[in-house]
């Protein structure tokens, strides 16, 4: 009787200790991660953040970009105040470019390079042909 109580006491503080161990939690998705930093409206950081081929283009200076909808599985963006479409469409949505979580594909197919955080934004991307054509790289804040 006394190996039964001993065996009881053992198999009960087994299984509590067994229920009690901590699971892991869940993991979210790097390119969630990413999306939820993206989402949300940027301004420029100031008037010389727009930059062409290293030439400051001040009459970017009151543009703003929208992110909204960014999951994973890309999301939308707008502008308002963009002086040229070719550069900075008024709105369209984009993916993460390969599962790159520093990399996005615009729907006009305009690839961009991005480092974000909470509150800068750092886009950098190549126009071919046209006017336009050059290196852009802008710098935005979080409004």
């Amino acid at each position: 009787m006394k190996n039964f109580k001993i065996l009881y006491i053992f198999l009960f503080v087994t299984t509590i200790s067994c229920n009690s161990v901590d699971q892991e939690p869940d993991v979210e998705d790097p390119l969630d991660i990413q999306a939820n930093l993206l989402n949300g409206t940027w301004i420029l950081k100031d008037a010389s953040s727009a930059v062409k081929d290293g030439n400051i283009i001040p009459d970017f200076k009151d543009i703003t970009l929208t992110f909204s909808g960014a999951t994973k599985d890309g999301g939308n963006y707008s502008t308002t105040n963009s002086i040229d479409v070719d550069v900075w469409p008024n709105s369209g949505s984009w993916q993460f470019q390969n599962n790159d979580q520093r990399k996005l594909l615009r729907s006009d197919n305009v690839a961009l390079s991005i480092s974000v955080t909470q509150t800068t934004l750092r886009i950098s991307f190549t126009i071919i042909g046209g006017l336009k054509e050059g290196n852009w790289v802008f710098d935005f804040i979080k409004q």
